[in-house]
């Protein structure tokens, strides 16, 4: 019932005698007296946050809303809806419960589920071709939260923190929050450019700086789609020797290729599992909406990592059924699925583009991964692109955002995996439209 304000509630009984009760006041009498003003503003707060939460400001990284028009997007690196596997997880998750209930509906510990852990290594050492144990496995909630404990161990304010450019502009967010100086290092067809790379170390050290940790994505990379070669490799753990800086391999695609034949072994695989944190995930090869990855490092930095974990570490529950999907082989079975439909995915963008937008860009075909990255003709303007684009129901991606220096060229980011196969074309179609408005208008013919 209604309490008129200034009367008193009787609860369980009623006020007991001598004693008073507070007054319950109305939602109306409520807001009359709350303050114009809230007490504490984004201005005030300044006085009290933390400086990396200065750094970074009150802007939020959230995945984009989704768009009420009936849009064609190649915007997002998502999985292929249709494809996600809810057999194989209502299997693993009946498994579970079944002969493990108590142990997966408890807390479990920040290194990780065991099982899951083990089983993690015991896939891993056979992709990385080296032995490995759970003691070199952290699970994760995702490739972008193994980034930032990583980072959370290794970098202190003013630290340099070299990235290929362009990257992913999420791991250069993580990097920035935690006070890094960023050093970006350019790429060409085959990736980081290891000289470049060896020019900026050489560099620092003769200012009697080194470099803390150097980040790259050398399988199928986000966004230019290109793979590192086995020698470019070799050669950049040379460098992380010689100048101690430890190597952060983001390998969120690696076990997406469409040849005949896998890409070359891991950095982490090259360096016998001692030079490299190698970030995975399952997002990409089982569903985004998992929150599981976990990284691959030497034991004792994998003990440093859970050390600063204060969650009680991921799901206990999530981690055995995707463990096991991975001892009953559903997992590798569905990445099987998976390259396959995306190999026919990017057929079928590779054909578009060639038919509808060959006269204003170009393009490297890549060996797997989700991503192809066009380069616009000269005089055409990328966020102009995207603008134009936009406005006939097509999302792309900007060049100029993944760009760690500002120096940003004029490409665009297709990502193929999450269009319906039978919507590419069209899409493809419309933004080749938009290139010919946009060359139409350019004062460069």
């Amino acid at each position: 019932m209604e309490i008129a304000p200034g009367r008193y509630a009787r609860v369980n009984g009623g006020a007991s005698k001598g004693r008073s009760c507070s007054p319950v006041r109305s939602p109306a009498a409520i807001l009359k007296a709350m303050p114009e003003i809230p007490f504490w503003t984004q201005d005030s707060l300044e006085d009290i946050v933390s400086a990396r939460s200065k750094i970074m400001g009150a802007g939020v990284w959230a995945a984009a809303r989704p768009d009420d028009r009936p849009v064609i997007s190649f915007a997002g690196g998502l999985p292929d809806v249709p494809s996600l596997p809810d057999d194989e997880l209502l299997r693993a998750t009946r498994a579970v419960l079944d002969t493990e209930r108590r142990e997966a509906l408890q807390y479990g510990g920040t290194f990780g589920p065991q099982p899951l852990r083990e089983a993690i290594a015991e896939r891993s050492a056979g992709i990385e071709g080296i032995p490995l144990t759970a003691e070199h496995v952290t699970v994760t909630s995702g490739a972008a939260h193994g980034i930032g404990i990583a980072s959370e161990v290794l970098i202190d304010p003013g630290d340099t923190v070299l990235v290929e450019s362009p990257t992913f502009p999420g791991s250069l967010r993580t990097f920035v929050s935690f006070g890094a100086q960023v050093e970006a290092v350019p790429m060409d067809d085959e990736g980081l450019r290891v000289d470049l790379a060896e020019e900026a170390l050489k560099r620092l050290a003769d200012k009697g700086r080194r470099a803390k940790l150097l980040y790259l994505i050398p399988t199928h990379q986000n966004p230019v789609g290109s793979t590192m070669p086995r020698a470019r490799r070799e050669r950049l753990l040379e460098l992380a020797r010689e100048h101690r800086v430890l190597i952060m391999e983001d390998d969120a695609y690696g076990e997406l290729w469409f040849g005949d034949e896998p890409p070359p072994p891991s950095l982490f695989s090259l360096s016998g599992g001692e030079l490299a944190i190698k970030v995975a995930s399952f997002s990409k090869i089982i569903a985004t909406g998992l929150r599981l990855g976990w990284n691959l490092a030497p034991p004792t930095l994998i003990t440093r990592m859970a050390a600063l974990r204060y969650d009680m570490g991921s799901s206990p529950y999530l981690g055995r059924a995707v463990a096991e999907m991975i001892r009953n082989g559903d997992l590798d079975r569905h990445v099987e699925r998976l390259r396959a439909i995306y190999r026919r995915k990017l057929d079928r963008l590779c054909e578009a583009i060639d038919e509808h937008c060959d006269d204003y860009v170009t393009y490297q075909r890549p060996g797997g991964g989700f991503f192809v990255w066009l380069g616009l003709h000269q005089g055409l303007s990328a966020i102009e692109v995207q603008r134009v684009a936009n406005e006939k129901g097509v999302l792309i991606g900007a060049g100029p955002h993944f760009f760690a220096d500002g120096n940003a060229t004029q490409h665009l980011r297709l990502a193929f995996s999450y269009t319906p196969v039978e919507e590419i074309e069209e899409g493809a179609h419309r933004l080749g439209e938009a290139l010919r408005e946009v060359a139409a208008s350019s004062p460069v013919k």
